[in-house]
């Protein structure tokens, strides 16, 4: 009974964070940051406080079982296991205290640099919250639901702000802001880790010639919201955004090449990729003027040009051919064996040569970056991709500057444990030399982090915190991955920690994506364990 009202109160907990959260806000636009977090962090709180109260009672309950019945053991220590993601979320906790503890600016490793909060504060709270999420769900549906209509009114509400029709009325009309989610940034923060929920629902759906009514409209649903997120990430305006789109392409054809099926729908989700941009086209079209950010960049690219057209052209085709080849081929029958050793043989060769080419892809990029960049023939590539120097997407060159500049001046225990967390700026402005080149690039405004992750995350937390909080995610994709092959609801909480941590090599983690991500980790962590049981 304890047991289940702790499962009740992590549901309602998760439906208020993933169904009202984003919509939050008080005086428009006015420190949305900071009234987002407070509306996190008190609810978020309260939330652990009623969960510590309910695993303990449970604990209790479960102590004086033991007693009544004599048992050899007081406490079950073989039932308490701890996977590798939970070792990994113990030392990263224990790597932060430790990185605020020494830290010269308390204040900020405590709470977090105001606007941003990515203190101490949060990362316990969400660090609580990741075992007591994981251990009490029961793993329902409903919260993925909600997740999934939420996000797609966000998404909605983004794609209709980027054509000047404001539904929410709100006193500043910029386009580098969209309804209820504020700067940019931080909508395609959220826009990658939760729109992959929908995305993988719809791409692992198995249609049943003997669907009921209700499952034919979910499909037709998680359809519509496919053509919605791919709307909402090419009118954004945002480079970053295709390293999501990247990213969730890479897993899904990985995952893919696994089932026939899945490797036919994975063309038809790039046919409804190239579509949506030409579809945001038609729109600039029709209203023309309305459209509020500018197009030098990849997503004009793709919804002001035939390129998407031509994407979608070729992927339609090639999963018509492959609609063919299996109808003409489906009769013949072939021995059992034999077959999954092709099977198998195939697949392995198929990630091969998309490995190959991911690789070759980088390394034609570093090459013509390097070259283009040093050589007598500096800016033969009239394209800042291209161009390491401080422009360099859209100011990430200074940023990334400022960033390694740090970290080498850092002293050693400091490049272990960091200079405490969300410390970035008040580390970067007390050193004269670093200060002066940010002030002279972004003037007044204050620079918190180094808009990659991984960069910010050295110095804020050290190669120590690093190494444990990339560790954590990158254990659960692959805990994910192996669980996923037979049942492939396990690839949708891997998709969206993909989708966040390929977004934030150029990005950072805010308050409108590393809680999302974190829960969802232990809403994952929580089907795993459920599993093994």
């Amino acid at each position: 009974m304890i047991k289940k009202a702790g499962s009740l109160f992590v549901t309602a907990y998760l439906l208020l964070v993933f169904g009202v959260y984003p919509f939050y806000m008080k005086e428009g636009y006015v420190d949305i940051g900071e009234r987002k977090y407070e509306f996190f962090l008190y609810c978020s709180l309260g939330a652990l406080f009623i969960l510590a109260l309910i695993s303990l009672f449970y604990l209790g309950q479960a102590l004086h079982e033991n007693i009544r019945q004599k048992k050899a053991y007081l406490i079950d220590w073989e039932g308490i296991s701890l996977s590798s993601t939970d070792v990994l979320v113990f030392m990263y906790l224990a790597l932060v205290s430790l990185s605020a503890v020494l830290s010269k600016f308390r204040q900020e490793a405590l709470w977090g640099v105001e606007g941003w909060r990515m203190g101490f504060v949060v990362w316990a709270v969400l660090c609580g919250l990741y075992f007591l999420v994981s251990r009490l769900w029961d793993a329902g549906r409903v919260v993925w639901s909600v997740a999934i209509l939420a996000s797609a009114v966000v998404f909605l509400l983004g794609i209709t702000d980027s054509f000047s029709a404001y539904i929410i009325p709100l006193e500043i009309r910029e386009a580098g802001f969209i309804s209820t989610m504020g700067n940019i940034n931080w909508f395609c923060g959220y826009l990658s880790v939760l729109a992959p929920v929908g995305i993988c629902f719809w791409f692992f759906h198995k249609p049943l010639a003997n669907e009921n009514k209700f499952e034919k409209w979910k499909a037709v649903g998680l359809f519509i919201y496919t053509m919605i997120a791919f709307m909402v990430g090419l009118c954004q305006g945002s480079n970053s955004v295709f390293l999501w789109f990247g990213g969730l392409f890479f897993m899904l054809l990985w995952i893919g090449v696994e089932r026939k099926a899945w490797f036919r729908r994975w063309f038809f989700m790039v046919f409804l990729w190239g579509v949506s941009g030409q579809i945001i086209r038609v729109l600039r079209i029709l209203w023309p003027g309305k459209y509020n950010y500018e197009l030098d960049n990849l997503c004009g690219l793709f919804t002001e040009t035939n390129v998407s057209l031509w994407i979608a052209v070729i992927a339609l085709l090639c999963y018509l051919c492959m609609v063919w080849i299996q109808r003409k081929t489906g009769s013949m029958q072939e021995n059992a064996e034999e077959a999954v050793s092709n099977h198998i043989k195939t697949v392995k060769r198929t990630r091969r040569i998309q490995a190959a080419i991911l690789a070759a892809v980088i390394l034609c990029w570093v090459i013509l970056s390097a070259v283009n960049t040093w050589t007598a023939f500096s800016g033969f590539l009239d394209a800042g991709l291209f161009l390491w120097n401080e422009s360099w997407g859209n100011g990430r060159g200074a940023a990334l500057k400022a960033g390694f500049q740090m970290f080498g001046e850092m002293s050693f225990v400091q490049k272990l444990f960091g200079v405490g967390p969300d410390c970035f700026a008040s580390y970067a402005y007390s050193i004269d030399e670093i200060a002066a080149g940010l002030r002279e690039y972004f003037g007044v405004s204050r620079l918190t982090n180094a808009h990659s992750e991984p960069v910010t995350s050295l110095v804020n937390v050290g190669v120590l915190g690093t190494v444990s909080y990339f560790g954590f995610l990158i254990s659960f994709v692959v805990r994910c991955f192996k669980r996923g092959a037979l049942k492939p609801e396990f690839f949708i909480p891997a998709a969206c920690v993909v989708g966040y941590l390929c977004h934030n090599l150029v990005s950072f983690a805010q308050v409108l994506n590393l809680p999302f991500v974190i829960l969802i980790v232990a809403m994952g962590e929580g089907m795993l364990r459920r599993e093994n049981e």
